[in-house]
């Protein structure tokens, strides 16, 4: 039997030593107290477009470069830590709750002259140790809990002392609960829930951040479409401008046409030449532009390849956008400035509740319940002073403390309140005035947005139908200038015109064949806008912002 019951005491202290070992309990505590590991998005990849980047071009679709902005934009990398570190701020403020564990310990000594003959010696010196243990929390009712342990050691020279040395426990239980001021959650969390309104700001916030951005990046991308065929234009009435020059020369060398009409036709050539150079590198600029979206790089010009947009400019179409009123609608539920005001709000009225209770006098209900306990070395005479004979000694220690402690014999408690009544209370009342004024400032914002953001969505849907409007009259405008040149090079054949109207139709020609390109790219910006002003371009685009914004770990 022993050998089983040793067996079984070996097994559990094994299985014990590898709980222990597993869970890593030491490690983990005095983890609480050293830096926390915080977990942040990984840096943006400086190579990801090396793969997509095809005989030294880079195809881009208006989904690739949205996919390539958030994945290496720099700017998103900055604005997606911002809700992060509020998250963080929220954890600081459970502070004030967190369970907390008391350990003290003093020794001293002390030398006195006596004063009486009741001292017990001529000097009285005394050697004290005291040890004390206690755990607190407060919750989030207001409610503070104590345990509190005190042991003392005391030994003297004092011929009076019953026990010497003598050891004296005391084991407390403690409550506090205010019911006026600071009572109840809403009172002692305020703080807590306003940082998690923050939180959601801040998403909100970074959400309007990647709407900007992906919006601006949108157009961007539109511009240079219209670059890259505006440049095809000017190509084209370059190459055009250089035929009639041709054409001219030749007839000169026959001499059916004066020399000095070509120098009108070389001055259009050079004209025309000029405007394409600049064409070329107004399109690069804004390649470069296009390429700080899609890249981490530090100079977005060390990316070599040549965009290419692959995405066809948009043509209007029945239901681009919808009724004024139904757009206004769904902008005021889509859009994360609303959001982030309603949140505001929500903030301002847990300021105004709060300010409201520290209006009340602070009236405090304290309970405590205690266990004494006292031993030592006992000594017992059998009379009063000094020099009476010693009647016995019962030797004891710290065990008869512990003993009397636990057996509750020696118990004791306490209940009271204390009640603090400001006598100007001005200073709350004030603080009170001011969260009142700061809920109507957040009320009239409100209102205010809403209304900015009703007047957006309005010129944002006449911008659509004037970019519209626009198209067909460019379109218009662009067959007929093509119709004048026709006709003018069909004059100047038979010799009804000159080479100074026909160059002039030509420019015509040109200017409305980038106006109908601007007309249908400002649409197409246009409608972009329009996504942006009723909050949908997350949405249309298939953007999660939850997928942009990395759980943080919380601090340990």
């Amino acid at each position: 039997m022993k050998f089983k019951a040793s067996l079984i005491v070996c097994l559990v202290a094994v299985m014990s030593s590898t709980a222990f070992a597993q869970t890593n309990f030491v490690g983990q505590f005095f983890g609480r107290y050293t830096s926390s590991n915080v977990a942040l998005p990984p840096a943006p990849a400086q190579d990801s477009l090396g793969n997509l980047i095809r005989g030294g071009a880079l195809p881009l679709s208006i989904n690739d470069l949205i996919h390539l902005t958030l994945q290496n934009n720099l700017d998103i990398s900055v604005n997606r830590l911002s809700p992060l570190s509020t998250q963080y701020i929220i954890e600081s403020f459970f502070r004030p709750f967190e369970p907390t564990l008391r350990i003290g310990a003093n020794v001293g000594r002390d030398t006195s002259p006596s004063r009486s003959q009741l001292s017990g010696a001529p000097s009285v010196s005394q050697l004290s140790h005291n040890y004390s243990i206690g755990f607190g929390q407060t919750l989030n009712t207001g409610t503070t809990l104590a345990v509190d342990f005190t042991l003392n050691r005391t030994s003297s020279n004092n011929a009076f002392s019953t026990f010497n040395p003598a050891w004296a426990g005391l084991l407390q239980y403690s409550v506090t609960q205010p019911l006026l001021r600071n009572f109840g959650r809403l009172a002692n969390t305020n703080q807590i829930r306003i940082a998690q309104n923050n939180q959601r700001m801040s998403e909100a916030q970074f959400e309007s951040q990647v709407i900007a951005l992906v919006t601006t990046a949108q157009k961007t991308y539109w511009d240079l479409v219209f670059t890259a065929e505006d440049l095809k234009v000017k190509q084209r009435s370059l190459e055009l401008a250089q035929k009639t020059l041709s054409d001219n020369t030749i007839q000169v060398n026959i001499g059916t046409l004066a020399p000095i009409d070509l120098v009108q036709a070389e001055s259009e050539v050079a004209t025309r030449r000029e405007q394409l150079v600049v064409a070329s590198h107004t399109g690069t600029q804004i390649e470069d532009q296009v390429k700080k979206f899609v890249t981490s790089q530090g100079d977005p010009g060390l990316v070599l390849a040549k965009l290419s947009p692959t995405q066809p400019v948009r043509r209007p179409a029945p239901g681009d956008v919808q009724p004024v009123e139904e757009a206004i609608r769904i902008a005021l539920e889509n859009r994360p400035e609303m959001r982030q005001l309603e949140l505001e709000l929500q903030n301002r009225d847990i300021d105004v509740a709060y300010a409201r209770n520290q209006l009340l006098p602070q009236l405090n209900i304290t309970a405590s319940y205690t266990h004494n306990g006292v031993g030592g070395v006992e000594t017992l005479r059998s009379g009063f002073g000094p020099d009476a004979p010693i009647a016995a000694i019962n030797p004891g220690g710290l065990g008869d403390a512990f003993s009397q402690l636990f057996r509750n014999d020696f118990r004791g408690y306490s209940v009271g309140f204390t009640l603090e009544i400001p006598l100007s209370n001005r200073a709350q009342q004030a603080e009170h005035a001011r969260a009142v004024t700061e809920k109507r400032i957040a009320e009239n914002r409100i209102a205010a947005t809403a209304q900015q953001i009703a007047l957006e969505v309005r010129n944002a849907v006449t911008e659509v139908e004037m970019n519209q409007a626009r198209i067909e009259a460019a379109e218009k405008a662009r067959e007929l200038a093509e119709r004048r040149l026709d006709a003018e090079q069909k004059k100047f054949e038979l010799g009804a015109s000159t080479i100074r109207f026909v160059l002039e139709e030509q420019r015509n020609v040109a200017q409305a064949q980038t106006n109908e390109i601007a007309a249908i790219v400002n649409y197409t910006k246009a409608l972009v806008d329009y996504e942006r002003s009723i909050g949908m371009t997350l949405k249309n685009h298939n953007i999660d912002i939850e997928k942009n914004l990395a759980p943080p770990v919380a601090a340990k």
